[in-house]
């Protein structure tokens, strides 16, 4: 092979795209009320809801973007759907003349996130259940 060929073909090899597996993964976030230490805290528990392998980081890519805008649309829909929750909560303690410290504090919405990773499920988490 000529010098010519040989340095064109190391050339193009370096710049091509690894075949390490790449995960896009899309998780759940959810805030659940810890306690009332210190006037409340919060945690946060992410969990893994459904991860797909790909080879190219182009095409993960063009997927990621694609989910991305699905996990917003479901994000804006699960606050919603906790506001419509804690109004719901707050009318029914109003007509029986409750004050609102009557019901238990509320947890925090659900956030859709997603993310490309090496290892699927890394992002994975259980917040603490103690107050630290």
């Amino acid at each position: 092979m000529s010098d010519y060929m040989n340095a064109a073909y190391t050339k193009v090899c370096q710049e091509a795209e690894s075949a390490e597996d790449r995960f896009v993964s899309l998780y759940e976030s959810h805030r659940y009320y810890g306690g009332p230490e210190e006037g409340g805290w919060y945690g946060t528990d992410q969990r893994l809801v459904k991860t797909a392998r790909f080879s190219s980081q182009s095409t993960a890519d063009r997927v990621a973007e694609r989910i991305t805008k699905l996990a917003e649309e479901m994000t804006a829909e699960s606050k919603k759907a906790w506001a419509d929750q804690c109004s719901r909560e707050w009318d029914w303690c109003e007509a029986r003349g409750l004050d609102a410290d009557f019901l238990p504090e509320p947890d925090g919405g659900t956030e859709y996130f997603v993310v490309i990773e090496n290892v699927a499920g890394s992002r994975e988490s259980r917040g603490s259940r103690n107050y630290e």
